[in-house]
C-alpha cells in the first residue's frame, strides 16, 4: 500500500467530494466501492457524497469515475464533473475548456470568467413523463426525467416542510421504478424568474444532499418542456448557494443542456497508510 496518496476535498455549491488523480493508477490497486464508503463516512473520515478519480482516456481529456458514498459507481454527477473539471485545470490536465469522458458519454465543460464551472449535461430529448405513484395510501404527482441518471420532480408549495425523509426514500425504492429506483428533488417554484427553493433525496447517498447538479437540471427540463418556462432557470439549493441550469434547444438534434455554479477546493490533503486502512475495513 502507497505511504500517501494525495487527494483535494471539493465542494460544488454543497455537493462535496473527494477527487483524486488516478492517471497513474496508484488507487486502483485498492479495492474501490470499499474505499468510497470508508473514505466518505463523516465523522470518522474525510466526508463526502463521493469519491471522483481523474484517469486517462483515448476519447477526450480524461475520464472521470465517480463512486457514490455507498460504494455504488454511478453514470453521472453534475456537481462532480463541474468540480473533476475544476481538478483538471488546477492540476494542468486541461485547459479552461475541456472534455471528460464519464459513463454516459463525453461531457463538454469550461471554467467560466466568473470563476464559476459549467458542464454540458446529458439529457434525453423526450419529455418528461407524469407518474402518479402510489404512497401509503396516498397519489402522488411526479415527472420523471433522465439527466444520466433518473430524477422525479415533486412540486411542493413549501419545500422547508417538504416530507423529504420519509417521502424520499419511500419514491426512491418505489416498486415501479424497480429495480434501479430514483434520486427525489422536492421543487418549489418562486416567481418571477427565481431561484426556485430545491431540496434532493439522492441514490447513492440515500439521503438528502446540499445540492444535485442533475437534479436541477431535471427540474429546468421539466420546466421547460411541460410548462413552457423558459430556457434559463436559477434553483437555490440546501445550502444556500446558487445553481443555473440554461436549457437551449433550436431542434431535437441541436439540445443543449448546461448547468452552471460554484466548483471549489475546500483543501488538499494526503491519505497515509494507516487512513488508507481504516477506510478499508
Amino acid at each position: 500500500m502507497a505511504d500517501a496518496l494525495e487527494f483535494y476535498k471539493m465542494t460544488g455549491a454543497g455537493n462535496d467530494f473527494i477527487v483524486a488523480d488516478n492517471r497513474g493508477g496508484a488507487w486502483s490497486v485498492l479495492d474501490l466501492p470499499v474505499l468510497a464508503r470508508g473514505l466518505c463516512r463523516r465523522g470518522l473520515s474525510i466526508g463526502a457524497d463521493g469519491l471522483i478519480l481523474v484517469e486517462n482516456s483515448m476519447r477526450a481529456r480524461f475520464k472521470v469515475r465517480i463512486y457514490n458514498s455507498d460504494g455504488s459507481e454511478t453514470a453521472m454527477c453534475g456537481n462532480g464533473a463541474r468540480c473533476a473539471a475544476r481538478f483538471a485545470f488546477l492540476k494542468v490536465i486541461a485547459g479552461k475548456q475541456m472534455t471528460m469522458e464519464a459513463p454516459v458519454g463525453v461531457l463538454e465543460a469550461e471554467i467560466c470568467p466568473d470563476g464559476d464551472v459549467r458542464v454540458r449535461m446529458p439529457v434525453r430529448a423526450e419529455p418528461p413523463e407524469r407518474l402518479d405513484l402510489s404512497v401509503q395510501g396516498h397519489l402522488v404527482t411526479t415527472y420523471r426525467a433522465e439527466t444520466g441518471v433518473p430524477h422525479l420532480i415533486l412540486f411542493v408549495n413549501d419545500v422547508e416542510r417538504a416530507p423529504l425523509a420519509t417521502l424520499g426514500p419511500a419514491l426512491r425504492w418505489h416498486p415501479r421504478l424497480a429495480p434501479d429506483g430514483a434520486n427525489v428533488d422536492f421543487l418549489q417554484l418562486k416567481d418571477p424568474g427565481g431561484p426556485h427553493s430545491i431540496r434532493s433525496y439522492e441514490r447513492g447517498v440515500e439521503g438528502e444532499t446540499l445540492a444535485c447538479g442533475t437534479g436541477v437540471t431535471a427540474a429546468a427540463w421539466v420546466l421547460r418542456k411541460l410548462f413552457g418556462r423558459p430556457g434559463l432557470q436559477r434553483f437555490a439549493t440546501r445550502s444556500g448557494r446558487i445553481l443555473e441550469v440554461d436549457v437551449s434547444e433550436t431542434s431535437e438534434a441541436d439540445l443543449a443542456v448546461r448547468l452552471k455554479g460554484e466548483a471549489r477546493v475546500v483543501y488538499r490533503g494526503f491519505l497515509m497508510d494507516e487512513s488508507l486502512k481504516e477506510a478499508l475495513t
